[in-house]
C-alpha cells in the first residue's frame, strides 16, 4: 500500500507542484489585498483540503486496478489471464488501458492456444510416424537376415536367383515405404510453417504426372494398377516438388485400397471457363478401388481420419490426404473429393490460370 501511494505521489508530482504554487500565490494575493491573516489561512487551507481530497478520491479509484496490474506483473503465469480476472475500472484512462490490454491478452491467449495445438498435433504425428516407420525397417532387416541365411545354406551353384530376386524386391519395397514416410514427415513440417518455402511457376501437367508415376511405379506394379492419362497437355501454375508430392500421396492412397483384379487409376485434365475471369484447369485423379461411404467423403481430408475402410488397412494413418489438402490450400489450388462406395474414389484439383491469383493469396 505504501509503495503504491508513493508511486502515485511521484506520478502526480507535477500536478501537486502546480497546486502548491497556486496556493502560495493565493496567500500572497490575499495578504497584499489586505485580507485578514486568519481568513487568508482559512481560504488557503480549504483550497489545500479540496485538492488533497480530490487526489485521495482519484487514488482510491485507481488503487484496485493498479494493484491488480502490479500483482500480474509480479506473476508472469497469470499475465495472460489478467484482463479476464480484473474488473473494468470506472475512470477513463483505466478503461482505455483495460480495453487495450484485454485485446492484447486475447490475441496472446489465442496465439498460445494455437501454438499448443500445433505442438500437440506434431507430437502425435511424430509418435504415429515412428510407429509406422518401424514396420518397413523391421521388414528390411528380416529380409537381409533371410538372404544371409540363404547364402549360408547355398552350396555349389549358389542360391536360387528367383528367391533372391523376390527378397530383393521385398527389400526395395520396404525401403521405398521408408523413404515415403521420411518425405511425408518433411512435408508435414513444411506445412506447419507460415513462410512460403515454395516457388510457383508454370509447369507441364503431363510432365509432373509422369514424374509422379515414375516415383510410385514399384507400388503400382505390385498392386497391378494400370494408369490412364487423358488430356494432360496443359500448363498449370504450381511448385514442382509440392505437386509431385501431392499427386504421389493420392496415388499411394489409391494403391492402398486398390481392388485385387483390374485396378486402374486415371489422370484427366480439362480447361474450364476459357476466356472468362473464372478460367481454370480442372484435374482429376480417379481410381476404381473400394471407395468410401458418402457420409465419410466430407471428412477424408481431416487429420487422422481413416474411416471404416482405413481401419482395416495395413498402413492407414490418415495423414496423407490431410497433407494434400494443407499443401493445396497454401498454393491456392482448389481441392475436393468425391466417391461411390465400392466403385472408386476421385480427387478433384482446380488450378486458376491467372498467375496473379497465387501472389495475391
Amino acid at each position: 500500500m505504501t509503495v503504491n501511494v508513493l508511486r502515485y505521489l511521484r506520478d502526480t508530482l507535477a500536478s501537486l507542484s502546480v497546486v502548491a504554487v497556486t496556493l502560495v500565490l493565493t496567500w500572497v494575493i490575499l495578504r497584499v489585498s489586505g485580507s485578514n491573516e486568519a481568513v487568508s489561512i482559512l481560504i488557503v487551507a480549504l483550497g489545500a483540503c479540496c485538492v488533497l481530497t480530490v487526489f485521495a478520491i482519484e487514488y482510491g479509484r485507481r488503487r484496485e486496478f493498479n494493484r491488480d496490474l502490479n500483482s500480474y506483473t509480479e506473476s508472469p503465469g497469470r499475465a495472460l489471464w489478467s484482463m479476464e480476472i480484473a474488473d473494468r475500472p470506472e475512470y477513463l484512462e483505466g478503461q482505455i488501458a483495460y480495453d487495450a490490454l484485454r485485446q492484447v491478452s486475447k490475441a496472446a491467449n489465442d496465439g498460445v492456444a494455437e501454438t499448443n495445438r500445433q505442438m500437440q498435433e506434431y507430437r502425435e504425428y511424430i509418435e504415429t510416424w515412428v510407429h509406422e516407420a518401424k514396420s518397413p525397417l523391421a521388414a528390411a532387416h528380416l529380409m537381409i537376415e533371410n538372404m544371409d541365411a540363404e547364402l549360408s545354406r547355398a552350396q555349389g551353384g549358389g542360391p536360387d536367383p528367383a528367391v533372391l530376386n523376390a527378397r530383393l524386391d521385398g527389400l526395395a519395397d520396404a525401403l521405398d515405404r521408408m523413404e515415403g514416410y521420411i518425405e511425408q514427415a518433411l512435408f508435414y513440417a513444411r506445412s506447419e510453417t507460415v513462410d512460403r518455402d515454395y516457388l510457383i511457376r508454370p509447369h507441364s501437367l503431363r510432365d509432373l504426372i509422369s514424374q509422379a508415376l515414375r516415383d510410385n511405379a514399384r507400388a503400382m506394379i505390385d498392386a497391378r494398377m494400370q494408369p490412364r492419362l487423358e488430356n494432360l497437355d496443359l500448363t498449370v501454375f504450381a511448385d514442382e516438388k509440392w505437386l509431385r508430392f501431392i499427386v504421389s500421396q493420392v496415388i499411394q492412397n489409391s494403391v492402398k485400397y486398390a481392388r485385387s483384379e483390374g485396378a486402374e487409376i486415371s489422370f484427366v485434365g480439362r480447361l474450364v471457363g476459357e476466356g472468362t475471369a473464372d478460367e481454370r484447369i480442372e484435374f482429376t485423379v480417379a481410381d476404381n478401388g473400394c471407395g468410401v461411404p458418402a457420409a465419410d467423403v466430407p471428412r477424408v481430408f481431416d487429420k487422422g481420419f481413416t474411416g471404416d475402410v482405413g481401419r482395416t488397412g495395413r498402413r492407414s494413418t490418415g495423414i496423407g490426404l490431410y497433407l494434400v489438402k494443407r499443401l493445396c490450400d497454401k498454393m491456392g489450388v482448389g481441392i475436393r473429393a468425391s466417391s461411390v462406395a465400392g466403385e472408386g474414389f476421385t480427387v478433384h484439383f482446380s488450378f486458376p490460370t491467372n498467375k496473379f491469383h497465387y501472389f495475391e493469396g
